[in-house]
């Protein structure tokens, strides 16, 4: 594992016990103790760094040691040599080391005189280098020496401080064990937490990280990934492997589908490699849809033609090292899906399908004398693909174990179907995988079905059955982005969901009614009768087809059937969407990054998506964010109004009125027939206008909406002239109505301006702008909570008391407040937390958003108030 450089990440609570124990009178002896890669040559180092006296650092795994030198003294010894200035420079040393090079040979480790006589050498010089006053010694990787004690037993006992680390493992004989028995303070190093890893990758990347790379590396990792070492080296491989990608000044994971695998070289893949192929199956095995069971060692054994003992004392050797963790039951399971992920991609595919079909082989030769269970057989000879020959009894099998798991599991049951059309005939499965695989979401594998279909020449003679595939080809090709394949359509033929997906590539805009003509044509009441799907309206589906929500519309028509994919443009895209919508804004503005990194990503749902980040950006107080989103997208394309939406709302908060008027006036009056948010733009030029006092431009407003809502006569148009006349007027019971009809969508950040526009001109505000305050809080919204409380001031309310502002501070913004109260200074406080001035001023400035305030005595103030809301400006 790679030594960790920089600031130490976490471990403060450690690095105190060690500084307290080293600034002791009398001399301490304290082991570290802690897992490969937990940080323990980090945590020696930092010590060095914290102690104001002299520090001798001996990194005895770094210095090479003949076997025969048990006391590590040849460590030792380089050590002193290389600090020799630094410890004084006393010739009586220099004496010593001479001493101590003379004794340091095979022949005087050889008897017990030898070394008693090379032992007093060493505490000889250890004396000397205390006539200069005691110093700490830190002993990294103590583990490595035969006899550790004896090796730290002469600093110690010349009066010197020692604090030694070493491996939590088990050795035979386990110097260590005695070591940490003879110390006066043993401290093992735990996991980091959640917080910690997140820093320590940020720190990596020396730039924000986005959530879902954090994310992708907590559930890949498992049980590592509060392992700093395994982080650091799995983020190293990853930017080898070009997977990591930076958008807008965030590193963001390429390709979050593909599987995260632990590097080469890691502890626990060395360990499962010294088993050869037998710890790698066993991997493999137990990481599989199938599992694996200690009970099922002979199985193996006989699949693979070893001996049980040895498949068994390899399962022992990988419970140990933590690469397989067994529960109660005997059941076995990797805790680490990277490392599953590492030896599968050392096996290859052939040769994991290769062992799936032996062990499907085995047992099936059990016979009835030892049956196995039908669904883990099911699951291997899934797993074998085109290894197993054809067989009409494993079609069988499969087609009744998928049955059997089709609703609590349709992702399972899609696999055991998709096996079964390997040994079937292909009509009598098709239908019910198609439904499976739109069920479980597996959208890549629907468009490998319709290929391999296609590339066989084995399509069904059905006509229904054809355009079932057609329709099923269209659905994977608007999900993964990535037009259906020439032969496809050329093997079935015209069809109206290829013409959708021709204009859907296009960048054309797309209408309900060619969504219901394209998708639903599935076979005859399935999941939803097509008769069925054309009665539903435009209402229902026009405003997710505006904004190309296609996961919306899908959702609509199917019901409950329709299961998004985890990872594409098009999910990436919805989760936009929705978390915009629905007040997940951080998750939203990551998935934003994530269809960036998306190769076939639709340029309109780009667009969309920036606007949308942008937006966000604003309100949380992230202007240059906001720029470099709002900039990535032309100021006079096709979605120029929400363009104009975002940068009128950008110059609004900056207290540029009359150019934030201008812009958004630019955008609406150069708007395009259907453009999406031209009700939004209005609403918001209405508020711009009547806090700025430009009493024309919001007559002007309030016209342009009474005009569109004769035109359009919608729901939308209604909310639009409600809340603007509200607003203009000063109508409390108009802009109250408006108010509802937001509400009624669901649209939380709408909403909250709905009700801030109510709570300007209700007779009673505080309803209204209690609530508006709390959405704003919702959404993270720091710079609209601040208008919100302008309104309260103005209004005569006041704001609501939160219960607990702490929970929403990180631990760091949590230690400068409190450092702020006790007085300090920046630099102080940097010097404190071992951060850059700059790192502290920008901490401060979100600080000051939060608070609502703009000093360091109104921040003091709010925190002793218990409450950092309460602070004026």
């Amino acid at each position: 594992m790679a030594r960790q450089r920089g600031e130490l990440v976490g471990r403060q609570a450690e690095l105190a016990a060690l500084t307290e124990a080293c600034r002791g009178k009398d001399p301490a002896l304290v082991v570290v103790r802690g897992a490969r890669g937990s940080g323990r040559t980090a945590l020696l180092t930092q010590l060095g760094r914290e102690l104001s006296g002299t520090v001798l650092a001996i990194p005895f795994a770094r210095i090479d040691r003949p076997d025969w030198d048990l006391f590590g003294a040849h460590a030792v010894l380089t050590a002193i040599r290389e600090q020799f200035e630094s410890l004084g420079a006393n010739p009586r040393l220099a004496e010593s080391i001479t001493a101590v090079s003379r004794l340091w040979t095979a022949e005087t480790y050889a008897s017990a005189w030898g070394q008693s006589a090379l032992l007093t050498e060493l505490s000889r010089m250890f004396a000397r280098i205390a006539a200069e006053g005691p110093v700490t010694v830190l002993a990294d990787d103590i583990d490595v020496v035969p006899m550790a004690v004896l090796a730290v037993a002469p600093a110690h006992r010349a009066g010197h401080h020692v604090v030694a680390t070493c491996l939590d493992e088990t050795r035979e004989p386990d110097e260590t064990a005695q070591l940490c028995a003879l110390a006066d303070r043993t401290v093992d190093l735990a996991p980091l937490s959640d917080e910690d890893v997140d820093a320590l990758v940020r720190q990596l990347a020396n730039t924000p990280v986005d959530a879902g790379l954090s994310r992708a590396l907590r559930a890949s990792l498992g049980s590592l990934y509060g392992n700093p070492g395994t982080v650091r080296s799995t983020v190293a491989d990853l930017r080898e492997r070009d997977r990591l990608v930076f958008v807008k000044t965030h590193l963001c994971l390429r390709d979050p589908a593909e599987p995260v695998a632990l590097p080469a070289g890691h502890p626990l893949l060395t360990e499962v490699d010294a088993l050869g192929e037998t710890g790698r199956h066993l991997v493999v095995l137990a990481s599989s849809a199938a599992g694996f069971a200690v009970d099922e060692t002979p199985v193996l054994a006989a699949a693979t033609g070893r001996s049980a003992s040895e498949c068994g004392a390899a399962v022992d050797r990988l419970v140990r090292a933590g690469a397989l963790l067994s529960d109660p039951q005997g059941k076995l399971s990797c805790p680490c899906p990277a490392l599953a992920a590492a030896v599968r991609e050392r096996m290859g595919p052939d040769a994991v399908a290769a062992l799936h079909a032996a062990v499907a082989g085995q047992l099936l030769a059990m016979g009835d004398r030892m049956a196995p269970d039908p669904g883990v057989l099911a699951d291997h000879v899934a797993a074998a693909g085109r290894a197993l020959p054809p067989s009409p009894e494993l079609a069988a099998l499969l087609q009744e174990e998928a049955k059997r798991v089709a609703t609590r599991d349709p992702a399972c049951a899609a696999e055991r179907q998709y096996a079964a059309l390997r040994h079937a005939d292909r009509d009598s499965v098709q239908t019910e995988l198609v439904r499976l695989l739109f069920q479980a979401g597996k959208y890549d594998r629907m468009a490998e079905l319709v290929d391999e279909l296609a590339a066989t020449d084995r399509l069904p003679a059905s006509t229904v059955a054809r355009a079932e595939l057609a329709t099923a080809a269209a659905l994977a090709s608007v999900h993964l982005g990535q037009p259906v394949a020439a032969r496809v359509r050329a093997a079935l033929g015209e069809h109206e969901a290829f013409r959708f997906c021709d204009r859907w590539f296009a960048g054309d805009p797309v209408a309900a009614p060619e969504l219901v003509s394209a998708f639903g044509g599935l076979a005859a009441s399935w999941p939803t009768p097509a008769v069925e799907l054309r009665r539903r309206t435009m209402a229902e589906f026009g405003g997710p087809c505006a904004i190309r929500d296609l996961a919306t519309v899908f959702r609509s028509m199917f019901g409950p059937a329709y299961r998004l994919p985890d990872s594409g443009p098009l999910a990436a895209f919805h989760r936009v969407v929705t978390g915009f919508r629905e007040a997940r804004w951080p998750d939203a503005v990551s998935a934003a990054r994530e269809l960036e990194t998306c190769e076939h990503a639709d340029p309109a749902m780009l667009a969309i998506a920036r606007l949308l980040a942008a937006e966000m950006c604003v309100w949380h107080g992230r202007d240059r964010r906001a720029v470099a989103w709002l900039e990535s997208v032309e100021r006079t394309g096709r979605f120029g109004v929400l363009r104009g939406w975002v940068e009128c709302g950008l110059h609004h908060e900056a207290g540029e009125f009359d150019e934030a008027l201008r812009v958004g006036w630019d955008a609406y009056t150069q708007r395009e027939s259907g453009e999406p948010g031209q009700h939004r733009l209005l609403v918001r030029l209405a508020i711009i206008a009547v806090e700025a006092g430009r009493t024309r431009w919001a007559h002007q407003a309030l016209r342009e909406a009474e005009a569109r809502h004769t035109r359009e006569d919608s729901a939308v148009s209604q909310e639009t002239v409600s809340l603007v006349r509200g607003l203009v007027e000063r109508d409390g019971a108009a802009a109250e109505a408006g108010e509802r009809l937001v509400r009624a969508r669901g649209h939380l950040p709408d909403l909250a301006w709905a009700c801030l526009v109510a709570g300007q001109v209700a007779e009673e505000p505080d309803p209204w702008l209690h609530e508006a305050y709390r959405l704003a809080r919702e959404l993270g919204a720091t710079r609209l909570r601040a208008k919100v409380k302008q309104h309260m001031e103005g209004r005569g309310v006041l704001a609501p008391v939160a219960r607990s502002r702490r929970a929403e501070l990180s631990e760091v913004e949590l230690a400068i407040v409190e450092l702020i109260r006790q007085g300090r200074t920046n630099r102080q406080i940097a010097l404190k937390l071992r951060m850059s001035e700059k790192t502290v001023e920008n901490h401060l400035t979100r600080l000051f958003l939060k608070a609502g305030c703009r000093t360091r005595h109104g921040l003091a103030a709010a925190s002793l108030q218990g409450r950092l809301e309460a602070v004026g400006a």
